[in-house]
């Protein structure tokens, strides 16, 4: 019996951890809906790592995002349309690193042939 509970603190201390580098915390997580917690992870990706692939009024959007979603009752106004709006942002960032990634893996391919 001991040894489960050990396993299980382990393995709950290893979810809070990876929520934790992702930039939700426990209690956000527990008192957040799926789709807002969707959004604020895309969100929290895109300004750590591709800020450079936004527009302006873009990075002004998931900047605020991510303040609403801190507020908890500035949360609870948030919408299913707002997080599809942010989803969206992301899909798109998403589509451009791949090209970018695609054509990167064509010109070293044609490199390596010359």
């Amino acid at each position: 019996m001991q040894n489960l509970n050990k396993i299980h603190l382990k393995d709950e201390q290893l979810a809070n951890n990876w929520l934790k580098d992702n930039g939700i915390t426990q209690t956000l997580f527990n008192k957040t809906q799926v789709f807002q917690l969707q959004a604020y992870k895309a969100a929290t990706n895109i300004l750590k790592h591709n800020v450079e692939l936004l527009k302006t009024n873009e990075y002004e959007q998931l900047t605020k995002y991510c303040k609403q979603m801190l507020n908890s009752r500035q949360r609870n106004s948030i919408t299913k349309r707002n997080t599809y709006q942010i989803l969206n942002i992301s899909t798109r960032i998403n589509r451009q690193l791949f090209k970018q990634h695609r054509k990167l893996i064509k010109d070293t391919q044609i490199s390596n042939c010359v």
